[in-house]
């Protein structure tokens, strides 16, 4: 799902939170998540099924690139099978903007499919996007 920027700041501005998804449709080996609160860019997450250089595969990290008080998180469900287990989080709760956190990853098999969403989360609030699916 890919909106433009000027439907997303209006939908934002309506109802909190907006992502925006950037890749394929389809399962994709790197996947980059953009979440809009209040109209502006809250953070942006994003997934690395490959090594390159620096950043390890297999790999989220979610990054807080505003200061109005919402974190960002980056869940991962491994394998999945209908309903959402979140198997890997990555998260900026607790780090003052801006922040990106570190890659969190371990090794998946080649060709497994990863369910991915980004939430913004304040305390015990939270709001995500629909999930957005890749490939190890």
């Amino acid at each position: 799902m890919k909106l433009t920027a000027k439907a997303m700041t209006a939908a934002a501005a309506a109802s909190g939170l907006v992502i925006g998804l950037t890749g394929q449709a389809a399962a994709s080996t790197s996947v980059e998540m953009t979440a809009y609160y209040g109209g502006y860019v809250a953070g942006t997450g994003y997934f690395n099924a490959d090594p390159s250089g620096s950043v390890p595969g297999d790999a989220i990290r979610a990054c807080d690139t505003r200061a109005d008080g919402v974190g960002i998180e980056v869940r991962m469900d491994i394998k999945p099978s209908g309903s959402w287990h979140t198997d890997r989080v990555a998260s900026t709760r607790g780090h003052n903007s801006p922040y990106c956190s570190p890659w969190k990853s371990g090794n998946i098999a080649e060709e497994t499919t990863v369910a991915l969403k980004i939430c913004a989360v304040k305390g015990t609030w939270e709001e995500c996007s629909p999930v957005v699916y890749g490939k190890a």
